[in-house]
């Protein structure tokens, strides 16, 4: 049984605490930035909160559509093969969960990568590749992982974290511009003699520090949110094995698996990868069929 409507919120802050965490986090950087009173809270609140306002409504939605190049379903072949396929789909996820957006719906990009993901509150997206090459019981299982990322929020998570993110760069960008314009005012002035030295030194040493922490905590950053991230990749695995998908996603699994060709990665890109390795995936849907077969 899904959270009832008034205990959502709840749910959803704790399946995604670590985004949450991480926007505050965000937030509370602005806040610094633009000075730690009650003028700067109140100005880094209405940034946020004007941004997620606008993020987490229709526009919002239409422009993340339009960032990401995707598009209703367009010729007769499409809608009468895609249509129907994600309505049933549906049907089943709102069996799981009826509190589910009715207003959901699927949208294709015109790339020849097998992928398929959720976007925003409405938007699930299925690649051209993705519907040439997965067999119809493959496609269902894709789409009913990506409706278990819209059941536990994911994706709106992530877009907070996406805000977040985005005005973290801009502050970022600003104060290197700051200190690229002492560095050249300093350059143009030219202090002469031992003061003109420690004056540059000291501008370098600012920009060396200042870079470094920067490119460690995005590195952390990284790490973090790709932990919460492959756990929401087994929480929606495991939405559509409990719709009755699991064995139509295994399958489409080991598809990837066999065409999906991956390089020897390191520690660090392991650590930051945002997806589990496929086999694990599949490994961990086999078990719940186990079990369920034991059970």
């Amino acid at each position: 049984m899904r959270a009832s409507r008034a205990l959502r919120p709840f749910r959803f802050i704790g399946l995604n605490s670590i985004y949450i965490m991480w926007f505050i986090l965000y937030f509370t950087i602005a806040w610094v930035v633009l000075g730690v009173d009650l003028y700067g809270f109140i100005l880094a609140a209405i940034i946020y909160g004007t941004s997620v306002s606008v993020a987490l409504s229709p526009f919002g939605e239409v422009l993340l559509r339009i960032l990401e190049n995707c598009r209703e379903p367009a010729t007769e072949e499409e809608t009468s093969y895609l249509l129907p396929i994600f309505e049933e789909v549906f049907e089943d996820a709102k069996e799981i969960d009826p509190n589910l957006n009715d207003g959901i719906k699927i949208y294709i990009k015109d790339t020849m990568f097998l992928d398929s993901y959720a976007l925003g509150r409405k938007t699930i997206v299925v690649t051209k590749g993705a519907i040439a090459t997965f067999a119809e019981d493959e496609l269902k299982g894709m789409i009913a992982r990506e409706l278990g990322n819209m059941s536990y929020g994911h994706t709106k998570a992530k877009l907070l974290t996406r805000i977040g993110n985005f005005f973290f760069t801009a502050i970022v960008w600003l104060l290197k511009m700051l200190l690229n314009v002492l560095l050249f005012i300093n350059n143009a002035v030219r202090i002469r003699g031992i003061k003109g030295i420690i004056i540059t030194i000291l501008i370098h040493a600012v920009r060396f520090i200042f870079n470094a922490n920067v490119f460690i905590f995005i590195t952390i950053s990284e790490i973090i949110l790709s932990i919460n991230s492959r756990a929401n990749e087994s929480q929606a695995d495991a939405f559509a094995y409990d719709m009755g998908y699991g064995r139509e996603l295994i399958s489409a699994l080991y598809l990837l698996q066999k065409i999906s060709i991956t390089g020897e990665a390191s520690l660090l890109e392991r650590a930051k990868a945002a997806h589990f390795h496929i086999a694990f995936r599949i490994r961990d849907l086999e078990a719940l069929e186990n079990q369920e077969l034991e059970d």
